[in-house]
């Protein structure tokens, strides 16, 4: 009870909250029905743009899929803010006071936690770089169904299976109005750049 009340009260309650989701993302991934490199398109779109926080995840956090890097920060920020409240709790005072400082220990957690994942990002690197050069590839040639209402030169989403498990994925198509929900294509190209893969008509 003395864990729940700390993990369940602010400010840990917002990290215990965001913890929860990240929880619940990496369920709904390993069932197959998200992908863990669905946040890199517009991450990779924004460093290339000069955007302040796509620099921020290119200097620190680059390398593996943007949705681990948030989770490690999620995770890290929990457990700091968890041992911060557990330990100072009597610095929270009461009334006003105590959301103030409570917000204050809520994003010194944060900026705790930033360097912290940092870290444990780089030697993660290596290996996320070689499963998903082969794991993308992989796709090539295979059939999807289309899961959107509409397939263009930026946007689009489909659905494949491979070794078992179905995957949700970003497709591209040169031609608009091609496709629609429901509809099957070919993967024939994947495109690392933007983590999305080109698909045509299926001709069988």
């Amino acid at each position: 009870m003395d864990f729940l009340n700390t993990a369940f009260t602010f400010p840990t309650v917002i990290y215990s909250t965001l913890l929860l989701i990240v929880l619940l993302f990496w369920l709904i991934s390993l069932a197959g029905f998200a992908d863990p490199d669905m946040l890199d398109g517009d991450a990779d779109i924004e460093a290339e743009g000069g955007a302040d926080g796509g620099s921020l995840w290119q200097m620190g956090f680059g390398g593996v899929p943007l949705t681990v890097s948030i989770s490690l920060i999620v995770a890290l920020s929990w457990v700091v803010s968890y041992y911060a409240q557990k330990l100072f709790a009597y610095l929270l005072g009461d009334g006003v006071m105590f959301y103030l400082i409570g917000s204050a220990f809520m994003l010194g957690s944060l900026v705790v936690a930033l360097p912290l994942a940092a870290a444990l990002v780089r030697p993660l690197r290596g290996v996320f770089d070689s499963q998903q050069t082969s794991s993308k590839d992989a796709l090539v040639g295979l059939e999807c169904v289309i899961a959107t209402g509409k397939v263009t030169t930026t946007f689009g989403q489909a659905r494949v299976s491979h070794e078992g498990s179905e995957q949700l994925i970003e497709v591209r198509c040169d031609e608009e109005n091609t496709f629609t929900q429901g509809d099957k294509a070919l993967l024939i190209e994947h495109n690392a750049t933007t983590h999305s893969y080109t698909i045509v008509t299926n001709p069988w």
